[in-house]
């Protein structure tokens, strides 16, 4: 089995969009096939993530929806929504 990004990076999951782009980077070696088309999609449309569902994001990363919860999963967040949230906050920081 993989080795989770949160485990590569730190035990608790991202609480910024900034440090779910650190955590990407940083745990890129362990990203295959795709999860990384998904991390790549999460970080280049980081404002269509926060109101996508998981089908959603997995249609447009060409991927299936375990593969985004997976993701999820390796990132550390408990729930495909807690890891929207961070998006959700990216958005309503970018209106400030």
């Amino acid at each position: 089995m993989d080795q989770s990004l949160s485990t590569a990076t730190s035990s608790a999951p991202p609480a910024t969009f900034i440090e779910l782009r650190e955590s990407c980077r940083l745990g890129r070696r362990h990203l295959k096939g795709g999860r990384l088309e998904v991390a790549k999609f999460v970080l280049a449309h980081p404002y269509d993530v926060a109101f996508a569902s998981a089908r959603e994001v997995a249609v447009r990363s060409g991927v299936s929806t375990t593969t985004v919860m997976r993701l999820v999963s390796d990132l550390g967040f408990d729930t495909y929504a807690s890891f929207q949230q961070l998006f959700r906050a990216e958005l309503l920081r970018g209106r400030q």
